[in-house]
């Protein structure tokens, strides 16, 4: 490779204490305490910004940018640690269960220290791992929980839980933020919220020649940034918009079906609301120029996301009789061939000169034989 991104450095550190605590025979409880410690290094590359602020508000032309990159960060210690986090993370869970019932309640704080940047609009996959530093917080987690469940005949189960949980300093990209091989990420990178709530379903059949779960989710992902002063226009205005994780509605459907002792016709099929992304929604020209004019951040979506998968799993009589186990899995992934995008994006066409929107597919329908074995 010709160009390698400066290496960072940070050690984190954690102690616990968990408990299990049967008050009666109808509730128990569970919970605990979390310390733990985040200590950034001293790096090469780690700029230094006007008023330590890599990102600057343009209000001439009502935009975010880079900041101008005055020099490299100078420890003013002899110390090693440029920037050191202690958080506490305190954990509940409460269950109140009575005739193969139960209700559960919970509440949970987590502390992220390495952040995912992902470049949710490139064509390929493309992850970014940030660790927090003097530029980028940690992400503080809260999120509660209530849920009931109940075990029916035959050890069938039904679950069902409702949850909400809100994010502090959920990063946000300013607009037109470019994450590939960018050595000074904290240039393009703003503090905001984020929450998310919804609530699940879930059925499990576990016994009997045909075992199968089926579960669903209804839920929203949302996040914002305002502007960290009045004069500032945050992003997307400073309104709320859905995440890239979004997926309003969320089924799935598998199924084990044991046709004898030796053959099991296995399905799983997946519905997934489409994943949100931001259209153009107008152009103007400068010159012989053609700029898009895009519209509100991830306003619009994907085509909704769906496929099925069947196999067929061998297992060898001969398994019985020895500790060398093995089995065949013939398996057909996407079998009616779904064309679901990976991404959209909009260009000239080169015969027509007119506009147009271009689906990108990987996978197709993908036969598949497997051999596993265990001993």
């Amino acid at each position: 490779n010709y160009k390698k991104l400066d290496r960072k450095f940070a050690l984190e550190n954690a102690a616990y204490f968990d408990v299990i605590h049967k008050v009666s025979n109808k509730i128990s409880m569970r919970y605990g305490l979390r310390f733990n410690q985040f200590l950034r290094f001293k790096q090469s590359g780690l700029n230094r910004y006007l008023d330590n602020n890599p990102v600057v508000f343009d209000s001439n032309l009502g935009i975010y940018k880079a900041a101008e990159i005055l020099g490299e960060y100078q420890n003013s210690s002899n110390s090693r640690i440029i920037k050191s986090f202690f958080n506490f993370e305190p954990r509940l869970n409460i269950s109140y269960n009575f005739n193969n019932k139960s209700i559960k309640a919970s509440y949970n704080r987590l502390n992220q220290y390495i952040h995912l940047i992902s470049n949710t609009n490139a064509p390929a996959p493309l992850d970014v791992w940030a660790p927090s530093g003097p530029y980028l917080k940690p992400q503080k987690l809260d999120q509660f929980a209530l849920g009931y469940h109940s075990l029916l005949k035959n050890d069938n189960k039904i679950e069902t839980e409702i949850f909400y949980k809100k994010i502090k300093n959920r990063l946000d990209y300013i607009d037109g933020a470019d994450l590939v091989a960018n050595e000074a990420i904290e240039r393009i990178l703003l503090n905001g919220q984020a929450r998310a709530y919804g609530i699940e379903f879930l059925y499990k059949k576990n016994k009997g020649r045909h075992n199968f779960w089926i579960a669903y989710t209804l839920s929203q992902s949302q996040q914002k940034t305002i502007g960290r002063n009045s004069a500032e226009s945050g992003i997307n205005k400073g309104k709320w918009y859905s995440t890239s994780y979004d997926k309003t509605h969320d089924l799935s459907f598998v199924s084990n079906f044991k046709l004898n002792k030796k053959l099991t016709f296995n399905t799983n099929f997946i519905f997934q609301t489409g994943q949100p992304t931001t259209y153009p929604i107008g152009q103007y020209k400068y010159m012989d120029l053609v700029v898009p004019n895009y519209g509100s951040r991830n306003s619009n979506r994907l085509p909704n996301y769906h496929r099925l998968d069947l196999s067929l799993t061998l297992n060898p009589k001969k398994n019985i009789e020895r500790n060398f186990k093995s089995e065949w899995v013939f398996g057909i992934y996407n079998i009616y061939n779904r064309d679901n995008a990976n991404s959209i994006t909009f260009k000239q066409n080169e015969k027509t000169l007119e506009n147009e929107a271009v689906q990108l597919s990987i996978f197709g329908i993908v036969p598949s034989v497997t051999y596993n074995f265990k001993f």
